[in-house]
């Protein structure tokens, strides 16, 4: 009986799927994952702040006043879908950075809200770079590692929302984004004193993250689908 009753609402049936399918879609595209790697990076420590060891100066996106990368490789669920190994720049900014002890195997990490700081990508040259990621960072956690000799630095955001982009391969990242990089601090740089370190700078690696805002060519395709396998339905039941 049930087998009857599905077979004369083929309409109903291929509708709910067209929705379901449409909804899948939709879904697919904004759960994908924004990655942009990044090599290359210094940063220098002066016992309060942390910034691109470019510039003191910054914040209004001029690459003269940032800190050249390496390279930036722009991932999409994992798969590279461009990569850039110039004119590209770090602009740093992480206040409030305090008390960090100096002595040996010391172990420290601070967490931060407010108003901690920002992180620029830059990608062109000055006076203003052409391409950009601008974050204003919502809350930091800093920690700090003098373990057995290697002295490590880490660093992650969270960033409620970017303050502006217009990132190359068209795409566009959604909030939140997280930040993260790692450092290892530069032998022979760094200096203490009364207990705490006074300055330090360091180089590494580090990754933004968040989700893919998908052009408005998908959503339209998607329902594209959806209306054509619905008239495909309707068109049948009336044959």
């Amino acid at each position: 009986m049930k087998t009857a009753q599905l077979a004369s609402h083929p309409f109903r049936a291929r509708f709910v799927l067209a929705a379901a399918s449409m909804l899948l879609c939709g879904v697919s595209a904004r759960a994908a994952t924004i990655q942009i790697g990044f090599t290359g990076m210094n940063l220098v420590y002066d016992g309060s702040t942390i910034t691109d060891a470019g510039s003191s100066a910054g914040g209004v996106g001029n690459p003269a006043q940032a800190d050249s990368l390496a390279s930036v490789d722009f991932f999409v669920d994992s798969t590279l879908v461009g990569s850039l190994s110039s004119d590209i720049s770090v602009d740093i900014d992480i206040p409030d950075v305090l008390n960090i002890p100096s002595a040996a195997n010391a172990v420290y990490n601070q967490t931060t809200v407010g108003n901690p700081g920002y992180f620029d990508l830059l990608i062109g040259t000055s006076p203003l770079a052409s391409e950009y990621l601008q974050l204003d960072l919502e809350e930091v956690t800093v920690s700090y590692f003098d373990v057995s000799g290697l002295v490590q630095f880490t660093f992650g955001a969270a960033v409620a929302a970017s303050n502006s982009q217009n990132l190359p391969f068209s795409l566009e990242i959604g909030d939140p984004v997280t930040l993260s990089f790692s450092a290892q601090v530069s032998p022979g740089t760094k200096t203490s004193a009364g207990g705490f370190i006074t300055g330090f700078g360091a180089t590494g690696t580090g990754e933004i993250r968040g989700e893919l805002v998908p052009e408005p060519s998908t959503f339209v395709l998607a329902g594209m689908g959806a209306l054509a396998m619905s008239l495909v339905a309707r068109r049948r039941r009336r044959s």
